[in-house]
């Protein structure tokens, strides 16, 4: 009897290796909108103004690469550039690295909370916030996924965003995991 168990838990693993296998990437998308106050919204345009001035923000060439391929879209569909924003650049390479550490892929991490609860505990302020995740082999395969799926496109193509960090850390499971925070 255990020996059919053991067979049947290494055939799903097998089953959910081809499925990702022939899928190409997996990718969720969550956004949250803070409703502010006019003052309170430029108080927090202001703060984000300043951690530019002081921070620069620096990208892996995989990272740049997500980073082109996502404002080459914009600028396509008509919207502005996303800037780089070195706190959010932050965030999001613990969000991949919990996601690879702790072997799950979901907006909600049992050990950070939600994109929300992270941007809170890390004193990022916001008007709107979403993040995409994706397991993928490349920029441009992550970068098509999230393009063809609505709700990564949405995030992608929300014009209230105007900063993003973006993280890509080598996975076991996936290749590679892909996280983008916007704000």
């Amino acid at each position: 009897m255990k020996m059919k168990i053991s067979k049947r838990r290494i055939g799903i693993l097998i089953i959910f290796v081809i499925f990702i296998l022939l899928l190409e990437s997996i990718s969720i998308a969550t956004y949250q909108n803070a409703i502010q106050g006019e003052a309170e919204r430029n108080s927090v345009e202001e703060r984000i103004e300043e951690s530019l001035e002081k921070n620069t923000t620096e990208l892996t060439a995989e990272e740049q690469e997500t980073l082109n391929l996502i404002n080459q879209y914009r600028k396509k569909m008509g919207l502005s550039e996303l800037k780089p924003f070195f706190e959010l650049q932050e965030v999001s390479k613990l969000k991949a690295e919990d996601l690879v550490e702790n072997e799950y892929f979901s907006h909600t991490s049992p050990n950070l909370g939600t994109p929300f609860e992270m941007l809170q505990q890390n004193g990022i302020d916001y008007i709107i916030a979403g993040e995409n995740l994706a397991g993928n082999v490349s920029p441009e395969k992550a970068v098509e996924a999230w393009i063809n799926s609505p709700s990564h496109r949405d995030n992608i193509l929300e014009g209230k965003f105007q900063y993003t960090g973006i993280s890509v850390v080598e996975s076991p499971i996936y290749g590679k995991v892909f996280v983008q925070l916007f704000i």
